[in-house]
């Protein structure tokens, strides 16, 4: 595939008693915002939502495209991570973005490669993820 990314879905159901958490891991392009309707219920009085995106710049640096493991390209302004939340009040909603991001890069071993204009490549590492036996920061898969 060209790109993989993950989406988490964090839903409410329609009772208090009925939660949802999806994962999904597509190698089509994320639809900005389209995983916001999937969040949707009559319960929620709040949708919050994240969506990770590939910037231009990095340390004064132009970055052209970001290639992710094996998973593929990812250009700049296009998102390779998307998570919405719903829930009966905003802070809640918000949380649970905010819990979800952080989990999925303290378990996930995400390495990317930096494409710069005219500089050499770069291989970043997700400082956040550490090997529970280790404790050391996951190495870049071959």
């Amino acid at each position: 595939p060209r790109r993989r990314v993950e989406r988490i879905t964090k839903m409410s159901g329609a009772s208090s008693s009925a939660n949802i958490d999806s994962v999904e891991i597509t190698s089509a392009p994320l639809v900005l915002g389209a995983l916001a309707a999937k969040v949707v219920c009559p319960s929620a009085g709040g949708i919050a939502t994240f969506i990770g995106t590939t910037r231009e710049t990095f340390e004064g640096k132009r970055v052209l495209r970001l290639e992710v493991g094996n998973s593929g390209i990812v250009p700049c302004a296009e998102a390779s991570v998307e998570i919405a939340a719903s829930s009966a009040h905003r802070n809640e909603a918000l949380a649970a973005v905010q819990f979800a991001i952080d989990e999925l890069k303290s378990k996930v071993p995400i390495w990317k490669k930096e494409i710069y204009e005219g500089e050499e490549a770069l291989w970043k590492q997700n400082k956040e993820c550490v090997h529970p036996d280790s404790g050391s920061v996951n190495e870049p898969c071959s």
